[in-house]
């Protein structure tokens, strides 16, 4: 059962069997987009987006797509579109530094699976 507790600013609506990307600009708390070329302080980053219960759907690799604006983005593979994933669910990216330490998150957003036919 999906359910949307909180109504986020950022929202991704994607059909159930996408295989596109999604992207997302980190940003500072003034809205900034946040300089992330630094590689030892933001080495990865994890997209990442689960059910109410705490369920993982998707826990990928991101990508940096361009480090000095901030833009990640994730390609969505067929398992994390699968029909039965369908729903309104949460989500957020991960930045972690090369010593695998969580440096920092996202802001939550919405991400829902529609049901395509």
């Amino acid at each position: 059962m999906s359910m949307n507790l909180k109504g986020r600013n950022i929202e991704f609506i994607v059909k159930a069997g996408a295989r596109s990307s999604v992207v997302i600009s980190i940003t500072d708390a003034s809205g900034v987009a946040k300089d992330l070329s630094d590689t030892s302080t933001y080495a990865t980053a994890k997209w990442k987006v689960w059910q109410p219960d705490g369920t993982i759907l998707i826990n990928g690799n991101a990508t940096y797509s361009d480090r000095t604006t901030g833009e990640i983005s994730y390609l969505l593979a067929a398992v994390d579109t699968v029909i039965d994933n369908a729903g309104i669910w949460e989500g957020e990216v991960e930045l972690w530094n090369s010593s695998d330490i969580l440096t920092e998150q996202s802001e939550t957003f919405n991400f829902t699976i529609e049901e395509s036919y």
